[in-house]
Protein backbone atom coordinates (compact mmCIF):
# COMPACT_ATOMS: atom_id res chain seq x y z
CA UNK A 1 0.00 0.00 0.00
CA UNK A 2 0.85 3.67 -0.97
CA UNK A 3 2.07 5.31 2.63
CA UNK A 4 1.66 8.59 0.30
CA UNK A 5 -1.46 7.97 -0.19
CA UNK A 6 -2.76 7.28 3.40
CA UNK A 7 -1.30 10.21 4.36
CA UNK A 8 -3.31 12.25 1.52
CA UNK A 9 -6.56 10.52 3.24
CA UNK A 10 -5.44 11.31 6.38
CA UNK A 11 -5.06 15.16 5.66
CA UNK A 12 -8.04 15.02 3.76
CA UNK A 13 -10.15 13.36 6.84
CA UNK A 14 -10.70 10.40 5.47
CA UNK A 15 -9.07 8.57 8.36
CA UNK A 16 -8.28 9.61 11.73
CA UNK A 17 -4.29 9.60 12.64
CA UNK A 18 -5.00 6.58 15.53
CA UNK A 19 -6.25 4.19 12.50
CA UNK A 20 -3.71 5.21 10.26
CA UNK A 21 -0.72 4.38 12.63
CA UNK A 22 -2.64 1.08 12.67
CA UNK A 23 -2.70 0.98 9.21
CA UNK A 24 1.24 1.55 9.08
CA UNK A 25 1.66 -1.12 11.60
CA UNK A 26 0.06 -3.58 10.26
CA UNK A 27 1.38 -2.87 6.71
CA UNK A 28 5.09 -3.03 8.27
CA UNK A 29 4.41 -6.51 9.75
CA UNK A 30 2.63 -7.91 6.70
CA UNK A 31 5.26 -6.33 4.00
CA UNK A 32 7.54 -8.86 2.30
CA UNK A 33 10.72 -7.80 0.44
CA UNK A 34 10.01 -6.76 -2.95
CA UNK A 35 13.70 -8.02 -3.51
CA UNK A 36 13.03 -11.19 -2.21
CA UNK A 37 9.77 -11.51 -4.04
CA UNK A 38 11.84 -11.11 -7.62
CA UNK A 39 14.77 -13.26 -6.60
CA UNK A 40 12.41 -16.38 -5.75
CA UNK A 41 10.13 -15.93 -8.77
CA UNK A 42 14.02 -15.48 -11.01
CA UNK A 43 14.64 -18.95 -9.49
CA UNK A 44 11.23 -20.54 -10.23
CA UNK A 45 11.34 -19.08 -13.55
CA UNK A 46 14.70 -21.03 -14.18
CA UNK A 47 13.77 -24.14 -12.95
CA UNK A 48 10.65 -24.42 -15.30
CA UNK A 49 12.00 -23.02 -17.79
CA UNK A 50 15.35 -25.42 -17.27
CA UNK A 51 12.48 -28.81 -17.10
CA UNK A 52 10.70 -27.46 -20.17
CA UNK A 53 14.35 -27.45 -22.18
CA UNK A 54 15.13 -30.68 -21.11
CA UNK A 55 12.14 -32.22 -21.84
CA UNK A 56 12.17 -30.19 -25.22
CA UNK A 57 15.71 -31.63 -26.25
CA UNK A 58 14.47 -35.34 -25.60
CA UNK A 59 11.31 -35.28 -26.64
CA UNK A 60 11.49 -37.64 -29.51
CA UNK A 61 13.28 -40.23 -27.24
CA UNK A 62 10.43 -40.65 -25.36
CA UNK A 63 7.82 -43.01 -25.84
CA UNK A 64 4.42 -41.51 -26.94
CA UNK A 65 2.64 -43.57 -24.87
CA UNK A 66 4.83 -42.58 -21.91
CA UNK A 67 4.21 -39.05 -23.05
CA UNK A 68 0.82 -39.35 -23.07
CA UNK A 69 0.40 -40.91 -20.03
CA UNK A 70 2.32 -38.02 -17.87
CA UNK A 71 -0.16 -35.37 -18.70
CA UNK A 72 -3.29 -37.65 -18.29
CA UNK A 73 -1.78 -38.43 -15.07
CA UNK A 74 -1.01 -34.49 -14.36
CA UNK A 75 -4.44 -34.13 -15.20
CA UNK A 76 -5.57 -36.79 -12.61
CA UNK A 77 -3.63 -35.38 -9.73
CA UNK A 78 -4.69 -31.45 -10.94
CA UNK A 79 -7.97 -32.64 -10.42
CA UNK A 80 -7.82 -34.51 -7.29
CA UNK A 81 -6.50 -31.70 -5.87
CA UNK A 82 -9.16 -29.01 -7.07
CA UNK A 83 -11.80 -31.71 -5.45
CA UNK A 84 -10.16 -31.29 -1.69
CA UNK A 85 -10.03 -27.40 -2.29
CA UNK A 86 -13.61 -27.67 -2.97
CA UNK A 87 -14.16 -26.35 0.40
CA UNK A 88 -11.79 -23.24 0.04
CA UNK A 89 -11.79 -21.96 -3.56
CA UNK A 90 -9.82 -18.50 -3.88
CA UNK A 91 -7.67 -17.60 -6.47
CA UNK A 92 -5.64 -20.61 -6.39
CA UNK A 93 -8.47 -23.00 -6.88
CA UNK A 94 -9.44 -20.68 -9.86
CA UNK A 95 -5.90 -21.16 -11.14
CA UNK A 96 -5.91 -24.65 -10.60
CA UNK A 97 -9.17 -24.63 -12.86
CA UNK A 98 -8.19 -22.58 -15.74
CA UNK A 99 -4.79 -24.40 -15.74
CA UNK A 100 -6.48 -28.19 -15.85
CA UNK A 101 -8.86 -26.82 -18.55
CA UNK A 102 -5.79 -25.88 -20.56
CA UNK A 103 -4.34 -29.28 -19.77
CA UNK A 104 -7.81 -30.68 -21.23
CA UNK A 105 -7.12 -28.77 -24.74
CA UNK A 106 -3.00 -29.53 -24.96
CA UNK A 107 -4.19 -33.41 -24.43
CA UNK A 108 -6.29 -33.78 -27.59
CA UNK A 109 -3.54 -32.20 -29.85
CA UNK A 110 -1.04 -34.39 -27.68
CA UNK A 111 -3.15 -37.60 -28.57
CA UNK A 112 -2.87 -36.09 -32.05
CA UNK A 113 0.49 -35.82 -32.14
CA UNK A 114 1.24 -39.12 -30.97
CA UNK A 115 -1.00 -41.28 -33.23
CA UNK A 116 -0.97 -39.04 -36.36
CA UNK A 117 -4.56 -38.23 -36.39
CA UNK A 118 -6.02 -36.00 -38.46
CA UNK A 119 -9.61 -34.39 -37.72
CA UNK A 120 -11.64 -31.54 -37.88
CA UNK A 121 -10.74 -28.71 -35.13
CA UNK A 122 -13.94 -28.16 -34.01
CA UNK A 123 -14.33 -31.73 -33.18
CA UNK A 124 -12.24 -31.71 -30.01
CA UNK A 125 -12.66 -28.26 -28.90
CA UNK A 126 -16.19 -29.40 -28.59
CA UNK A 127 -15.22 -32.77 -27.17
CA UNK A 128 -13.35 -30.57 -24.72
CA UNK A 129 -16.73 -28.87 -24.16
CA UNK A 130 -18.86 -31.32 -23.35
CA UNK A 131 -16.43 -32.48 -20.56
CA UNK A 132 -14.92 -30.04 -18.86
CA UNK A 133 -17.71 -26.98 -19.95
CA UNK A 134 -19.56 -28.74 -17.21
CA UNK A 135 -17.05 -28.86 -14.63
CA UNK A 136 -16.47 -24.82 -15.20
CA UNK A 137 -20.15 -23.74 -15.15
CA UNK A 138 -20.05 -25.67 -11.65
CA UNK A 139 -16.71 -24.64 -9.95
CA UNK A 140 -15.35 -21.40 -12.17
CA UNK A 141 -15.41 -18.57 -9.64
CA UNK A 142 -13.81 -15.84 -12.05
CA UNK A 143 -12.46 -14.18 -15.08
CA UNK A 144 -9.94 -16.79 -15.97
CA UNK A 145 -12.34 -20.12 -16.27
CA UNK A 146 -15.23 -17.48 -17.86
CA UNK A 147 -12.57 -16.65 -20.21
CA UNK A 148 -11.87 -19.81 -21.26
CA UNK A 149 -14.85 -21.11 -21.55
CA UNK A 150 -16.20 -18.23 -23.86
CA UNK A 151 -13.36 -18.25 -25.82
CA UNK A 152 -13.12 -22.19 -26.38
CA UNK A 153 -16.71 -21.69 -27.45
CA UNK A 154 -16.10 -19.06 -30.14
CA UNK A 155 -13.16 -21.19 -31.81
CA UNK A 156 -15.12 -24.01 -31.92
CA UNK A 157 -18.00 -22.16 -33.37
CA UNK A 158 -15.95 -20.64 -36.30
CA UNK A 159 -14.07 -23.39 -36.99
CA UNK A 160 -17.06 -25.51 -37.25
CA UNK A 161 -18.09 -22.57 -39.92
CA UNK A 162 -14.81 -23.27 -41.71
CA UNK A 163 -15.27 -26.28 -42.11
CA UNK A 164 -18.58 -26.72 -43.15
CA UNK A 165 -17.66 -24.25 -45.82
CA UNK A 166 -15.79 -26.65 -47.10
CA UNK A 167 -18.45 -29.06 -47.60
CA UNK A 168 -20.55 -27.22 -50.31
CA UNK A 169 -21.10 -29.80 -52.58
CA UNK A 170 -22.61 -31.97 -50.14
CA UNK A 171 -24.74 -29.16 -48.53
CA UNK A 172 -27.91 -26.92 -50.11
CA UNK A 173 -27.18 -23.19 -49.64
CA UNK A 174 -30.13 -22.34 -46.62
CA UNK A 175 -28.68 -25.89 -45.46
CA UNK A 176 -25.20 -24.23 -44.64
CA UNK A 177 -26.17 -20.89 -43.68
CA UNK A 178 -28.39 -22.57 -41.30
CA UNK A 179 -25.56 -24.56 -39.76
CA UNK A 180 -22.85 -21.94 -39.70
CA UNK A 181 -25.49 -18.92 -38.58
CA UNK A 182 -26.22 -20.92 -35.48
CA UNK A 183 -23.01 -22.26 -34.96
CA UNK A 184 -21.35 -18.86 -34.67
CA UNK A 185 -24.43 -17.63 -32.46
CA UNK A 186 -24.59 -19.56 -29.92
CA UNK A 187 -22.09 -18.28 -27.24
CA UNK A 188 -24.53 -15.77 -26.95
CA UNK A 189 -26.75 -17.94 -25.06
CA UNK A 190 -23.95 -18.29 -22.15
CA UNK A 191 -25.83 -14.88 -21.10
CA UNK A 192 -29.31 -15.96 -20.74
CA UNK A 193 -27.47 -18.93 -18.71
CA UNK A 194 -25.69 -16.52 -16.40
CA UNK A 195 -28.64 -14.50 -16.24
CA UNK A 196 -30.45 -17.48 -14.77
CA UNK A 197 -27.69 -18.74 -12.58
CA UNK A 198 -26.90 -15.23 -11.25
CA UNK A 199 -29.97 -15.27 -8.63
CA UNK A 200 -29.00 -18.72 -7.50
CA UNK A 201 -25.30 -19.08 -7.42
CA UNK A 202 -22.69 -17.47 -4.77
CA UNK A 203 -20.41 -17.34 -7.63
CA UNK A 204 -21.34 -13.97 -8.80
CA UNK A 205 -17.90 -13.28 -10.26
CA UNK A 206 -18.14 -15.93 -12.74
CA UNK A 207 -21.56 -15.24 -13.91
CA UNK A 208 -21.21 -11.70 -14.22
CA UNK A 209 -18.06 -12.37 -16.13
CA UNK A 210 -19.42 -14.70 -18.45
CA UNK A 211 -22.61 -12.71 -19.00
CA UNK A 212 -20.20 -9.35 -19.81
CA UNK A 213 -18.25 -11.76 -22.53
CA UNK A 214 -21.41 -13.13 -24.38
CA UNK A 215 -22.20 -9.26 -24.44
CA UNK A 216 -19.26 -8.10 -25.69
CA UNK A 217 -19.21 -11.08 -28.60
CA UNK A 218 -22.92 -9.83 -29.62
CA UNK A 219 -21.97 -6.85 -29.90
CA UNK A 220 -18.76 -7.03 -32.00
CA UNK A 221 -21.24 -9.05 -34.20
CA UNK A 222 -23.66 -6.36 -34.19
CA UNK A 223 -20.80 -4.04 -35.38
CA UNK A 224 -19.84 -6.30 -38.11
CA UNK A 225 -23.36 -6.18 -39.29
CA UNK A 226 -23.50 -2.05 -38.96
CA UNK A 227 -19.62 -2.13 -40.53
CA UNK A 228 -20.31 -4.46 -43.57
CA UNK A 229 -23.79 -2.83 -44.33
CA UNK A 230 -21.57 -0.26 -46.13
CA UNK A 231 -21.39 -2.75 -48.63
CA UNK A 232 -25.04 -3.16 -50.70
CA UNK A 233 -27.26 -2.91 -51.23
CA UNK A 234 -27.60 -6.59 -49.29
CA UNK A 235 -30.88 -7.21 -50.69
CA UNK A 236 -30.33 -7.18 -54.33
CA UNK A 237 -26.81 -9.25 -53.71
CA UNK A 238 -26.93 -12.79 -55.27
CA UNK A 239 -26.77 -14.69 -52.36
CA UNK A 240 -29.74 -12.63 -50.52
CA UNK A 241 -31.31 -15.58 -49.93
CA UNK A 242 -28.65 -17.46 -47.74
CA UNK A 243 -28.49 -13.30 -46.30
CA UNK A 244 -31.62 -12.70 -45.38
CA UNK A 245 -31.50 -16.57 -43.56
CA UNK A 246 -28.16 -15.17 -42.02
CA UNK A 247 -29.87 -11.93 -40.43
CA UNK A 248 -32.89 -13.56 -39.31
CA UNK A 249 -31.38 -16.31 -37.89
CA UNK A 250 -28.91 -13.92 -35.93
CA UNK A 251 -31.65 -11.73 -34.94
CA UNK A 252 -33.51 -14.41 -33.47
CA UNK A 253 -31.02 -16.30 -31.31
CA UNK A 254 -30.37 -12.34 -29.94
CA UNK A 255 -33.91 -11.91 -29.52
CA UNK A 256 -34.03 -15.65 -27.74
CA UNK A 257 -31.36 -14.28 -25.33
CA UNK A 258 -32.94 -10.66 -24.47
CA UNK A 259 -36.32 -12.47 -23.54
CA UNK A 260 -34.61 -14.55 -21.53
CA UNK A 261 -32.47 -12.32 -19.82
CA UNK A 262 -35.68 -10.37 -19.00
CA UNK A 263 -37.27 -13.30 -17.32
CA UNK A 264 -34.54 -14.49 -15.36
CA UNK A 265 -33.40 -11.23 -13.92
CA UNK A 266 -35.78 -9.45 -12.25
CA UNK A 267 -33.80 -6.65 -10.90
CA UNK A 268 -32.83 -3.05 -12.64
CA UNK A 269 -29.58 -4.02 -14.10
CA UNK A 270 -31.39 -6.87 -15.68
CA UNK A 271 -33.53 -4.87 -17.10
CA UNK A 272 -31.45 -2.49 -18.51
CA UNK A 273 -29.00 -5.44 -19.83
CA UNK A 274 -32.13 -7.06 -21.43
CA UNK A 275 -33.09 -3.92 -22.87
CA UNK A 276 -29.50 -3.92 -24.57
CA UNK A 277 -29.85 -7.31 -25.85
CA UNK A 278 -33.27 -6.52 -27.80
CA UNK A 279 -30.99 -3.03 -29.55
CA UNK A 280 -28.56 -5.85 -30.21
CA UNK A 281 -31.21 -8.15 -31.82
CA UNK A 282 -32.38 -5.26 -33.86
CA UNK A 283 -28.89 -4.63 -35.73
CA UNK A 284 -28.72 -7.29 -37.94
CA UNK A 285 -32.10 -6.48 -39.70
CA UNK A 286 -31.47 -2.52 -39.54
CA UNK A 287 -28.73 -3.28 -41.16
CA UNK A 288 -29.94 -5.82 -43.96
CA UNK A 289 -32.66 -2.87 -44.26
CA UNK A 290 -30.88 0.06 -44.72
CA UNK A 291 -27.55 -1.21 -46.35
CA UNK A 292 -25.63 0.42 -49.20
CA UNK A 293 -24.96 3.59 -48.14
CA UNK A 294 -21.73 4.44 -46.31
CA UNK A 295 -23.06 6.94 -43.69
CA UNK A 296 -25.71 5.23 -42.89
CA UNK A 297 -23.57 2.33 -41.73
CA UNK A 298 -21.38 4.66 -40.06
CA UNK A 299 -24.72 6.26 -38.57
CA UNK A 300 -26.10 2.68 -37.19
CA UNK A 301 -22.64 1.93 -35.92
CA UNK A 302 -22.84 5.09 -33.79
CA UNK A 303 -26.14 4.83 -32.77
CA UNK A 304 -25.42 0.96 -31.56
CA UNK A 305 -21.99 2.55 -29.34
CA UNK A 306 -24.44 5.35 -28.33
CA UNK A 307 -27.07 2.42 -26.76
CA UNK A 308 -24.48 0.78 -25.58
CA UNK A 309 -23.03 4.07 -23.83
CA UNK A 310 -26.62 4.69 -22.57
CA UNK A 311 -27.01 1.50 -21.25
CA UNK A 312 -23.61 1.53 -19.12
CA UNK A 313 -24.79 4.63 -18.12
CA UNK A 314 -28.22 3.29 -16.50
CA UNK A 315 -26.27 0.01 -15.21
CA UNK A 316 -23.49 2.17 -13.45
CA UNK A 317 -20.34 0.53 -15.68
CA UNK A 318 -17.91 3.54 -16.02
CA UNK A 319 -15.52 1.43 -17.50
CA UNK A 320 -17.94 0.60 -20.08
CA UNK A 321 -19.69 3.86 -20.77
CA UNK A 322 -16.14 5.72 -21.55
CA UNK A 323 -15.22 3.10 -23.85
CA UNK A 324 -18.43 3.36 -25.60
CA UNK A 325 -17.64 6.92 -26.16
CA UNK A 326 -14.24 6.85 -26.92
CA UNK A 327 -15.07 4.29 -30.17
CA UNK A 328 -17.83 6.49 -31.20
CA UNK A 329 -14.88 9.44 -31.30
CA UNK A 330 -12.97 6.79 -32.92
CA UNK A 331 -15.71 6.17 -35.65
CA UNK A 332 -16.51 10.08 -36.49
CA UNK A 333 -12.64 10.81 -37.43
CA UNK A 334 -13.03 7.59 -39.94
CA UNK A 335 -15.94 8.76 -41.28
CA UNK A 336 -13.97 11.99 -42.51
CA UNK A 337 -11.15 9.70 -44.36
CA UNK A 338 -14.36 7.64 -45.77
CA UNK A 339 -15.96 10.58 -46.38
CA UNK A 340 -12.78 13.03 -47.98
CA UNK A 341 -12.78 13.24 -52.09
CA UNK A 342 -9.49 14.63 -51.69
CA UNK A 343 -6.88 16.72 -49.23
CA UNK A 344 -9.12 19.69 -49.01
CA UNK A 345 -12.07 17.86 -48.28
CA UNK A 346 -10.31 15.22 -45.97
CA UNK A 347 -8.66 18.17 -43.92
CA UNK A 348 -12.17 19.93 -43.42
CA UNK A 349 -13.53 16.46 -42.71
CA UNK A 350 -10.90 16.28 -40.18
CA UNK A 351 -11.17 19.73 -38.28
CA UNK A 352 -15.10 18.90 -38.43
CA UNK A 353 -14.34 15.35 -36.87
CA UNK A 354 -12.10 17.32 -34.09
CA UNK A 355 -14.71 19.79 -33.01
CA UNK A 356 -17.60 16.83 -32.90
CA UNK A 357 -15.17 14.70 -30.87
CA UNK A 358 -14.48 17.59 -28.67
CA UNK A 359 -18.71 17.93 -28.27
CA UNK A 360 -18.41 14.44 -27.30
CA UNK A 361 -15.55 14.76 -24.68
CA UNK A 362 -16.69 17.00 -23.42
CA UNK A 363 -20.29 16.05 -23.15
CA UNK A 364 -19.46 12.64 -21.78
CA UNK A 365 -16.96 14.28 -19.37
CA UNK A 366 -20.58 16.01 -17.86
CA UNK A 367 -22.74 13.29 -18.18
CA UNK A 368 -20.10 11.13 -16.41
CA UNK A 369 -19.56 13.21 -13.87
CA UNK A 370 -22.98 13.85 -12.72
CA UNK A 371 -24.62 10.37 -13.57
CA UNK A 372 -21.29 7.89 -13.49
CA UNK A 373 -20.95 5.83 -9.81
CA UNK A 374 -17.55 7.10 -8.52
CA UNK A 375 -14.48 5.08 -9.88
CA UNK A 376 -12.91 4.48 -6.42
CA UNK A 377 -15.33 4.13 -3.61
CA UNK A 378 -13.24 5.67 -0.57
CA UNK A 379 -12.36 3.86 2.41
CA UNK A 380 -14.59 3.36 5.28
CA UNK A 381 -14.09 5.17 8.20
CA UNK A 382 -12.78 4.37 11.40
CA UNK A 383 -15.61 3.79 13.19
CA UNK A 384 -16.73 1.43 10.25
CA UNK A 385 -13.78 -0.84 10.53
CA UNK A 386 -13.88 -1.31 14.16
CA UNK A 387 -17.32 -2.39 13.87
CA UNK A 388 -17.19 -4.52 10.75
CA UNK A 389 -16.92 -8.11 11.39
Amino acid sequence: MSLRRLKAWEAAGLVDATTAARIREWESSHASPLAMRAVIGIAALAIGLGLLSVIAANWDAVPGVVRLGVHFALMVALALWLWRQASTGGIAAEAGLFVLGMLGLTFFGHIGQVYQTDSPLWQPLTLWLVMFAPLMLLRGTGWLTALLLMAVMIMAAWTFMSWTMGLQPRLGAVDETVRIVLAITAPVLLAALAAWAQRRSSRQGFWRRLAELALLYAAGGASIAAIASADGPWRTDEGSTRLLWSVLIASGVTLLTALLVRAFRRDPEGRVVADLWLGLAAMPLLAYALSGSKIVAALLFMTLWAGIAYTALRAGWRGAFQAAVGIIAFRLVLLSFELGGDLLTSGAGLIASGLLILGVAWLALKISKRFAPPSDPPPASSSSQETSP
